[in-house]
């Protein structure tokens, strides 16, 4: 990818301004604050960097995206709360079954991309806040020795309010260069959705693929080509570390299409 840009200028010095006019008079934990203006400014230049990309930008925009729109609130974020728990999943019972999908997710996975594979946490993966009769989600770290990648899998059981992707849904991004949505046959009657991302200028890529199950289950799988979040910055920090993703789009598209998936503990029936 490219460096980054120098810093704007003007920024840089307000920023120094408003730091020194803060700590007029006061002593607090000066060292802590100055630490924390530091790291918002860089966020904010990232932010920045960000918006005023161009269409590859707008590529990568959507590959970050968690496959689905319709998950419940990031922890932390304005958007609004998590609704109550379903039937199945009392409050005090929730985390203990969270737990529980998600040793039964990383299981899924190990047994499905084979040996040789480490799945170590993803910075960042606790900012959802799930019902867990409803939705599971596994953001891991993808390494086979040949480059580390962030992995997502999504299971919405049969009484989850998600609502996929389609290739019709997505006509205005299937307009910006380096993105292709097709469909294939599922495990179900609906078939999978199959987006393709890239961008040329980064040579960023990422594979996201939908899939519907017979009882209502649906599947979410998205791999990429290198990392999404660092431990010191859970925020979006894209950085590539192959040339592709690891396996192939085909053995993903299995991958994605498992029966295991269905048998999630915990997931309430279609109401």
């Amino acid at each position: 990818m490219a460096p980054d840009p120098a810093p704007d200028p003007d920024i840089e010095h307000d920023l120094g301004r408003l730091l020194a006019d803060s700590v007029q008079g006061l002593r607090p934990p000066v060292a802590v604050m100055v630490a924390e203006a530091t790291r918002h400014g860089r966020v904010l230049r990232r932010r920045r960097r960000l918006a005023t990309a161009a269409s590859a930008a707008a590529v990568l925009a959507l590959a970050v995206t968690v496959t689905l729109t319709a998950l419940p609130a990031l922890a932390g974020s304005d958007a609004a709360p998590a609704g109550p728990t379903s039937s199945g999943a009392t409050a005090a019972a929730a985390p203990e079954l969270r737990a529980r999908q998600t040793a039964a997710m990383r299981t899924e996975l190990t047994r499905l991309t084979g040996p040789g594979v480490r799945l170590e946490s993803e910075p960042g993966a606790d900012q959802l806040t799930l019902d867990p009769a409803a939705d599971s989600v596994l953001w891991t770290r993808y390494d086979d020795g040949r480059g580390a990648v962030t992995l997502s899998v999504e299971v919405h059981g049969p009484a989850s309010k998600a609502a996929g992707p389609s290739c019709a849904e997505r006509a205005d991004a299937a307009r910006a260069a380096g993105y292709r949505c097709e469909t294939a046959p599922g495990p179900g009657p609906e078939p999978q959705v199959v987006e393709v991302l890239t961008t040329a200028d980064s040579g960023w890529l990422t594979y996201r693929i939908w899939t519907p199950f017979p009882d209502g289950t649906r599947v979410g799988l998205a791999v990429h080509n290198g990392t999404l979040h660092e431990a010191d910055d859970p925020s979006l920090n894209s950085r590539r570390t192959r040339d592709a993703p690891p396996l192939d789009l085909p053995r993903w598209q299995r991958i994605a299409a498992d029966a295991a998936w269905a048998r999630l503990p915990g997931l309430a029936p279609r109401s």
